[in-house]
């Protein structure tokens, strides 16, 4: 069947887009890019993450088409026969590969000389299992999407070696400075999900009164309770509104418009629900840069690692903690467009030199020259 020597697996669907279906699509992308073709695999639906052997060799996956920009599934097959078709590719890259025990067929089935390439991003109900289960082989390697991710990765006792990108150089926008304002026009980007911690970013504005207004843009992701607690939020503040889902053309339009972005999200929810890690990368802030938008992030490790290196330590926030990210919203406040314009414009260069998706794939094929910014080890 196949006529390419590459695929990309990804163990979720990719029918609804958030950072980490966005981060498989432009792995996609960035392969086209770099001229080599490559067949997109995705899981059909989202399948438990443990059955037994026969049920599994029945799940299904398609093959996708982005010919329209979305994704469009052009063939589904079994397990069993992805398994077949698997054999014929040179490479494999399985994104998402602690949801699903599938993933341990795929490497059961893996021909002696076949590179394959193991990337979470950030969903990993199967983590424990995987770990067990798991033996280094020449020919896989796990490569996670952060430094964060890489350590976590080898704490488990699974080597892993990390690359990383966010945006496109023509995405990159040189920064202009904003008309002044007597506001700070913040938003926040994401599904509306407890992690994301919207709700620091309403209470921090909502205390500016007419200082401030924040747009939160995103879909709603089914948990329905906290939407409402959102809504309950914004309702008792004249000054922040939830826009709902916007797609990429209006979403980037939004987000060029305002002068900050704010990434809220937190190990622990508004319900006091304590999560291992909240986020793995944190593509929300790479794209408010190459936007022209000044980033405001809470410490978490992977906003961390990025703020270090584009040099935006300074805007970063202790998790949950809205006095503290209320000081910084004031603190930009304070500042000219032209300050603000100069902050954004240095992160840019930074930007340019460690998160590109123009040559991501050729990096991560290993041809080229690859430099410690782009490609680490984590022992």
């Amino acid at each position: 069947m196949n006529a390419t020597s590459a695929a990309i697996i990804s163990q979720l669907p990719l029918d609804v887009v958030g950072g980490g279906e966005r981060f498989t699509l432009e792995t996609y992308r960035s392969a086209l890019a770099c001229g080599q073709t490559v067949d997109l695999w995705c899981a059909a639906a989202g399948h438990a993450p443990l059955e037994r052997h026969a049920r599994r060799m029945s799940q299904a996956y398609s093959r996708l088409s982005l010919d329209s920009g979305t994704p469009v599934p052009v063939e589904t097959v079994t397990l069993q026969k992805l398994l077949h078709y698997q054999g014929g590719y040179e490479r494999v890259v399985i994104h998402q590969h602690l949801v699903n025990s599938s993933t341990l067929d795929m490497l059961s089935a893996a021909p002696p000389t076949q590179r394959i390439v193991l990337t979470s991003l950030g969903a990993e109900p199967i983590a424990d299992l995987f770990a067990k289960a798991y033996e280094p082989h020449s020919g896989v390697e796990i490569m996670e999407i952060s430094g964060y991710a890489a350590a976590r990765s080898t704490v488990r006792g699974m080597l892993a070696s990390y690359l990383s990108a966010g945006v496109w150089r023509n995405e990159l926008m040189p920064p202009e400075p904003r008309s002044s304002s007597s506001k700070v026009r913040a938003v926040g980007v994401g599904r509306l999900l407890p992690h994301k911690a919207f709700e620091i970013a309403i209470d921090a504005v909502a205390g500016l009164g007419n200082e401030a207004t924040l747009a939160i843009i995103g879909p709603a992701s089914g948990d329905a309770a906290y939407v409402r607690h959102l809504q309950s939020k914004v309702r008792r503040a004249n000054n922040c509104q939830i826009v709902g889902y916007l797609d990429d053309q209006a979403r980037r339009a939004a987000l060029a418009q305002a002068d900050v972005l704010l990434a809220n999200s937190a190990h622990v929810t508004y319900t006091g629900k304590r999560l291992d890690q909240p986020e793995l990368l944190g593509l929300v802030i790479l794209e408010a840069v190459a936007n022209g938008v000044l980033p405001i992030a809470s410490d978490i490790p992977s906003f961390r690692e990025i703020c270090t290196k584009l040099g935006l330590e300074r805007w970063l926030y202790p998790e949950r903690d809205v006095d503290a990210l209320r000081h910084l919203l004031c603190t930009v406040r304070e500042l000219s467009p032209f300050q603000r314009c100069r902050i954004v414009s240095e992160a840019a260069v930074r930007l340019g030199e460690d998160y590109l998706w123009d040559d991501y794939w050729r990096r991560l094929a290993g041809h080229g020259e690859v430099g410690p910014a782009a490609l680490s080890h984590v022992a």
